[in-house]
Formats: C-alpha cells, sequence, structure tokens
C-alpha cells in the first residue's frame, strides 16, 4: 500500500469541486494534527458518507469493509475531514495505519498511544485517557492486517479496540478487507460504484471524450473504484485518446493498471495474499483463484469439490478468500470482481489464448470487436481439462 500523504497542517481548508461538498466542506486542521488528506474528489459516496457521519456524530464505532480498492480509506479519510466531524472532535481527530507497525499487543498500544498523545504503555490508563478527555474520533486503516485469526496478537488487540471502542466519546472507524465482527461495532459494506459514479470518476481523471466503447470498458471492470483510478492515471499520464486506450487494454488487459506514484492492481491483490490466514493455504489458493475467475458468472458452491476434485481443500480456500473479500457469495454462487479476474486469468502461466467467442472489448471507435477465449488448463478435474471458458 503506498504510504498517505500528509497535508501540511497550517494550510487552508481543502477546495473541492462542486461534486464533492463533503470535501468542499471540510474544515481547516488545527497545527497539532498530522492526517492524510482527504480525497479530492469522492464520486459516488454522497449517501454512505451521510449514513456514516450521523453514527460518527453519536460516537458510534464501525467497521468499513469490503474488497481492496474498493474505497475504504478514501471514505474514512472524507469521514475524518468532514466539517461536521471537525466541530465535534476538533483536534482529537486521528488516523493509524495498522500495516505500519508489528501486529503485537505491544506494537498496537504503542501507537495507539503516541497517536492520542499519551505516551503510556498501561492500557488501564489508555482507557482513562479516553474516558475523561474531550470526544475523540480514532480511524484504524487496514486493521484486518492485525486481526487476521491467524496474525500473532490478534485475539489480545481485538479485545482492546474492543475495551477502548466500549468509551462513550470515542469513536473508532476501522477498514478491513474482511468483516471483522468486534463486539459493539457496527458493520457497513463498501459496494462498487453506480455506472454513473464510476463513468464521473474516469472522465473527471483524464481528457478523454466521452464514448460508449469505453463506458463499455468500465462496465467491464466492474466499476471497482481503485481500478477505475489506475485506468484513468493511464490515460492521463500516456496521453492516449480513445482508439490508443482500447488497443492498450486489448493487448495488455490488467497490466496498465499503474500508475507511477500509486499501487498498481496487482499490489493490492498480492498484500491480501499475503495475509497469514491466506498464505497457510500454500497453492491451493493459487489454484482456487485461477480456476474461480475462469467463471465469468461463477461457480456454484454445492458442487465445489465435485466440480475441482484436483484442488484438495477448494471448501476452506473459497470459505477463506470470501472472508478477506477476494470472492464473493452471491446467489449460491461464488464469484470474483471482474478486475481480479482478468488478473488471475493472464498472471496464469499456463493460460493459453485463442480467438472465438468469450469476452468482448470495443477496441475501435468504430465499435469493432475483439473478442478473447480462455484455456484453462490448471486445477481441473479430466473432463474440464481442456475447458474453454468466454473470459
Amino acid at each position: 500500500m503506498e504510504p498517505p500523504s500528509y497535508e501540511n497542517p497550517e494550510a487552508s481548508p481543502s477546495t473541492g469541486t462542486p461534486d464533492t461538498p463533503s470535501i468542499r466542506d471540510t474544515a481547516l486542521l488545527s497545527p497539532f494534527l498530522l492526517l492524510p488528506q482527504a480525497p479530492t474528489n469522492l464520486f459516488g459516496r454522497d449517501a454512505i458518507i451521510d449514513d456514516l457521519l450521523g453514527l460518527v456524530e453519536r460516537s458510534a464505532s464501525l467497521t468499513l469493509y469490503g474488497a481492496g480498492g474498493i474505497g475504504k480509506t478514501a471514505i474514512a479519510l472524507t469521514l475524518l475531514h468532514h466539517v461536521r466531524t471537525a466541530v465535534k472532535f476538533g483536534r482529537h481527530r486521528h488516523f493509524i495505519r495498522c500495516d505500519d507497525f508489528g501486529g503485537s499487543l505491544d506494537g498496537f498500544v504503542e501507537r495507539l498511544s503516541d497517536a492520542i498523545g499519551v505516551h503510556s504503555m498501561d492500557r488501564a490508563q489508555l482507557r482513562s485517557h479516553l474516558a475523561l478527555s474531550p470526544p475523540c474520533i480514532l480511524v484504524l486503516d487496514g486493521v484486518d492486517s492485525i486481526l487476521d485469526p491467524l496474525a500473532p496478537g490478534a485475539v489480545e488487540i481485538a479485545t482492546t479496540i474492543e475495551e477502548f471502542g466500549r468509551c462513550n466519546n470515542t469513536c473508532i472507524l476501522a477498514t478491513s478487507r474482511m468483516d471483522i465482527k468486534i463486539l459493539d461495532f457496527r458493520h457497513s459494506e463498501v459496494p462498487t460504484l453506480r455506472a454513473d459514479d464510476a463513468r464521473d470518476t474516469f472522465y473527471g481523471r483524464c481528457n478523454l471524450g466521452r464514448s460508449t466503447a469505453v463506458d463499455k470498458l468500465l462496465a467491464d471492470l466492474d466499476f471497482h473504484p481503485l481500478s477505475i483510478e489506475l485506468l484513468a492515471s493511464a490515460v492521463h499520464e500516456s496521453d492516449w485518446e480513445e482508439p490508443a486506450l482500447l488497443e492498450a487494454w486489448s493487448d495488455g488487459g490488467t497490466s496498465i493498471l499503474r500508475a507511477s506514484g500509486s499501487q498498481s492492481l496487482e499490489d493490492n491483490i498480492q498484500s491480501t495474499l499475503l495475509t497469514p490466514t491466506i498464505r497457510v493455504l500454500g497453492t491451493t489458493v493459487r489454484e482456487t483463484l485461477q480456476t474461480v475467475a475462469a467463471f465469468p458468472g461463477g461457480v456454484q458452491e454445492s458442487k465445489l469439490e465435485n466440480t475441482f476434485p484436483n484442488i484438495p481443500g477448494v471448501g476452506e480456500a473459497v470459505n477463506a478468500l470470501c472472508k478477506f473479500s477476494l470472492l464473493y457469495r452471491q446467489d449460491g454462487f461464488v464469484k470474483m470482481l471482474s478486475p481480479f479476474r482478468f488478473y488471475f486469468l493472464e498472471s496464469t502461466q499456463t493460460l493459453a489464448y485463442h480467438s472465438g467467442s468469450g469476452l468482448t472489448r470495443d477496441s475501435t471507435p468504430e465499435a469493432t470487436q475483439y473478442s478473447r477465449r480462455y484455456v484453462l488448463t490448471c486445477g481441473l478435474s479430466s473432463s474440464f481439462h481442456q475447458l474453454c471458458v468466454a473470459g
């Protein structure tokens, strides 16, 4: 994950666009605060932010969860900088990245004490400080990195977070790729963008005229916020016109979803694969992901073991991958967001490409169709060994 940039605490308030009144209303930071900058534009999240602001103002603690790159941190930072949050909490607004210290209870307590300015390793003293202090909001970004069930100290850290969250005037806002059940915390899943909001986001980031062909490409990406952002950055940095963009996507696929100074789609996915719960499953995880990726409509969960008998432990792998949002369940099927699916198909060493029916992508302004068919030869039973799958 790219380290967040920090704004000058003496700078004037952020000024957003008319599309982002919550950013336009961002309050001036106290000179004692060092917070990551809020996103300059945040399309399509107004309803979520309005709902969450009501909880934050009541000092209710909550967890935002969802797939990597879905926009959890952006929403949390927007809430942290919002004028209503600033009015209630003032300079008692804090942000902690949970992946930048050792996943131990001592490491967590030390980082928390530094953030709130107490500098004590005594948990009782920290609880007393929070209970007696003015209202405080604390963002724990990427809390799944320390609360993974197999991470050292996870149980003790979770208990500590619950204790601090019970302080009446303390609001803890955690972001996570897994739906962590923390006692008395509200749980809110962050969805992908709506179509219109995804298009506004993309075209607002690059100087490209709107077109049906590009709109379809955004739909192919399931309106996944990080993928939209990275694609827009690639267009802007390469100064592509529409034909060049569509040709680059047809030739390079997800390899173009990277931008200088920003994480790539691969970075985002690999950080999830490195979590202890995922790593302990070994090669079964990669085989499961590459196999599920071959099915655009998903795989019927009740038939996983029968469909893929050559993948030992496929059911266990699916459970873990759903927990960390690399897969998701819908109507009895196990599915994968399209950007993730493209990535695993394209990264499979045994993947062969054939022309014919399959994923169609508009590759020219004249809407000439480019199609790709994937032949996946990894992890399938003999009856599926030469399975041709429409990407």
